[in-house]
């Protein structure tokens, strides 16, 4: 039986439109870095917290093949669930370095670091970083890394 080439093409459009599945759900110890890709979560062991990557919504750092007076931070989204309790958004943003490492202590006017409960939450990492002007970074392409510790 021959399906009429419209229905293939229907077919086709519809499956294209749908979007790719998140990675897994990992679960990660406190104290110990966890590398989330986009709408990816992270069960915090013995915290009650899970954390997902909602979206990277900025990357203002300067690539690495390009020679910049200034460079910006990489901005982005996560959601953070204490318990049972309704999952909160919060917009973060970090520098790093070219091997993607965020500084550990805080700069003003950047939010690296959020505290939920008992815990603080903080970006440790960023990954890829831009290679050359004007170079995409596919949103499916990021992961960020983040350590959760007791405040």
């Amino acid at each position: 039986m021959k399906l009429p080439l419209s229905l293939l093409l229907l077919t086709f459009i519809l499956t294209a439109c749908f979007p790719a599945t998140p990675p897994p759900p990992i679960t990660a110890d406190v104290g110990s870095e966890f590398t989330l890709g986009l709408g990816q979560t992270a069960a915090i062991t013995g915290s009650g917290l899970t954390i997902r990557l909602v979206a990277v919504t900025d990357d203002a750092r300067c690539p690495i093949e390009v020679e910049c007076y200034a460079t910006g931070p990489v901005t982005f989204t996560i959601s953070v669930q204490e318990d049972s309790a309704l999952p909160i958004e919060f917009v973060m943003r970090t520098f790093t370095d070219y091997d993607g490492r965020a500084p550990e202590g805080p700069f003003e006017g950047i939010q690296d670091r959020i505290e939920v409960g008992d815990y603080v939450i903080r970006v440790v990492g960023a990954l890829p970083h831009p290679q050359g002007f004007g170079d995409e970074i596919k949103a499916n392409e990021y992961r960020l890394t983040f350590i959760v510790t007791k405040k």
